[in-house]
């Protein structure tokens, strides 16, 4: 709602209308002000300006390492956690957790290499605090999955590559059950929903396609409004079954995203030892791998750049929120109303939900697997270019959780003060930091430089300032050396299509990080700011999956 161009009929708005509308010019306003206000102030004060960009590149520096140090971990912690066997770990505790700890004590005592006596060791004490707790532990065998899989246009190659995933799983296929759900308004829904329907019926213990139609009353053309069609569908078809909804989880999936083959033992694990199962989302680290080879350099930046983002929010479980693929319990999402069927940013939008409505005792719970999805690819440069700002400019709107996010806080009167003000400012903060920072670091920097007139060209700092600002951006650039071997670390297999001479471009195409993070980040983020100011709201457009290898 734009109270710019409300016409005159239109004037009476409730307080809520206008707190909401001063909310969502507030990012904007930010964002606008800090690069406005930078740019005018290099022709005025140039030399502070100057002080400026230089604690600014510090704090950067900073910045860099310390996320480094938190990729790292997160990275050593995914290797770590890919040697369990969650499902044998979800046996284990299914019964008296005394003669399991007996037997892991045994593997620890047993083990030959260091890996395996870090495993054992680390299961040993998690198994000794879990008894020390007291609390319940779940029955694995009650446990259910639920796969939601909304679809609008995906190709038959990027859905059986999905569904395959799943029939992969380790986990009992007499528990899984699966939806996807087709958009009646596709021209091609219901020949694609055969194709997979004979293909996989007999895959899980339900398969089911469901066919979303259009128009709804409250209902945007959004993913989030097929979701909840599809889980509705699927939750008769539970119910018929006898199946109780407290021992069902719900993982809403990308229509392109293959999980591991432990995922579901992994989160059933994490389901049935955790004492606040219900008051949790649990949230994979996506990896945009699927095309990775095929994908040009600046694709492949941003699908990186995301993924280890995730990886460190994943090492600060207080900061973390849900994202794309994720899940969580049936019981809470019907008691939330289910996903909202009119916004686009349905993946962070659930957490907020529960957030509200659980008065802040709800978190997102960080899991150690992967999901894998695909980075932007078209069938032209351009149009991958393109894909890639508008899939940016998708996340970038999650600006939109934030007047959401700020008129809920005023309404719940349990939530403490601090915890209000922490996820306020997280949430402002990172958006802002977003749509600005690339900007003031590869251009805002150099003002002072060109316009500071003579009489700042006449100071040391004006002859200084080149060389300290490149030599910090430089030290803080080696934090790239990482996610490049990093990377090389995540990536699958080499197809025979692509010569090792493939790697090359992997490993020198974090030099275009300046460019892309201005181009493909801040842009976007701006641009989806600068919309919630006007009141203009964004789409859900379709990001085109392409494959080659």
């Amino acid at each position: 709602m734009n109270l710019l161009a409300l016409p005159a009929t239109s004037i009476e708005l409730s307080p809520a209308d206008i707190r909401r509308r001063v909310f969502e010019i507030i990012p904007a306003t930010l964002a606008w002000t800090t690069l406005i206000g930078l740019s005018a102030l290099a022709f005025i004060v140039p030399f502070w300006i100057a002080i400026f960009i230089i604690i600014y590149d510090l704090y950067v520096l900073i910045r860099a390492f310390y996320m480094s140090v938190h990729l790292v971990y997160a990275y050593r912690r995914l290797r770590h956690e890919e040697a369990v066997d969650w499902l044998a770990r979800c046996r284990g505790v299914g019964g008296d957790l005394g003669p399991y700890i007996k037997e892991v004590a045994g593997q620890l005592a047993a083990a030959a290499s260091r890996p395996e006596r870090r495993v054992a060791r680390d299961h040993l004490r998690e198994l000794e605090e879990l008894q020390a707790s007291g609390h319940d532990i779940v029955d694995w065998e009650r446990v259910h999955h639920v796969v939601v899989m909304p679809t609008y246009d995906e190709s038959l190659t990027v859905l059986r590559t999905s569904l395959r995933s799943l029939v992969a799983a380790d986990f009992p296929h007499e528990r899984l059950h699966v939806v996807v759900g087709f958009e009646e308004r596709s021209g091609t829904a219901h020949e694609r929903a055969a194709a997979v329907t004979e293909e996989f019926a007999d895959s899980f213990q339900t398969f089911l396609t469901t066919f979303h139609p259009d128009g709804l009353p409250g209902e945007a053309r959004v993913k989030s409004a097929n979701a909840t069609w599809s889980i509705k569908q699927m939750e008769e078809k539970l119910t018929a079954a006898g199946i109780a909804i407290d021992d069902v989880l719900i993982s809403n999936f990308d229509s392109d995203t293959v999980a591991s083959a432990n995922y579901f033992s992994t989160l059933t694990y994490q389901f049935i030892t955790l004492p606040d199962r219900y008051r949790v989302s649990y949230q994979p680290l996506p990896i945009y791998n699927n095309n990775v080879w095929d994908a040009p350099a600046f694709s492949r930046v941003i699908a990186t750049g995301s993924t280890f983002w995730q990886m460190i929010e994943s090492t600060r479980p207080e900061r973390l929120v849900t994202f794309s693929s994720h899940s969580m319990t049936l019981r809470t999402l019907k008691e939330v109303g289910y996903w909202q069927t009119d916004i686009v940013s349905e993946d962070s939008r659930i957490f907020w939900q529960c957030l509200l409505h659980f008065n802040g005792q709800y978190r997102t719970h960080p899991m150690y697997t992967t999901v894998s999805m695909d980075a932007a690819l078209a069938d032209s440069w351009w149009r991958t270019f393109v894909n890639q700002y508008k899939q940016k400019r998708r996340w970038a709107w999650g600006i939109e959780n934030f007047p959401f996010l700020a008129e809920g806080f005023l309404q719940n009167k349990h939530i403490a003060k601090r915890t209000k003000a922490l996820y306020l400012f997280r949430t402002l903060e990172g958006h802002h930091s977003w749509a600005t920072a690339p900007i003031i670091i590869a251009g805002l920097g150099w003002l002072p430089i060109f316009f500071g007139g003579p009489e700042f060209h006449t100071t040391v700092l004006s002859y200084s300032l080149p060389y300290m600002a490149r030599t910090i951006i430089t030290i803080a650039m080696g934090g790239l050396v990482i996610s490049s071997a990093l990377q090389l670390l995540l990536l699958p297999h080499r197809p025979g299509t692509h010569s090792r001479w493939r790697y090359l471009s992997m490993i020198f195409q974090w030099a275009l990080v300046p460019v892309i993070a201005t181009l493909l980040s801040s842009f976007p983020a701006l641009d989806a700011e600068t919309r919630l100011f006007l009141g203009r709201d964004l789409g859900f457009n379709v990001m085109e999956k392409s494959r080659r290898s």
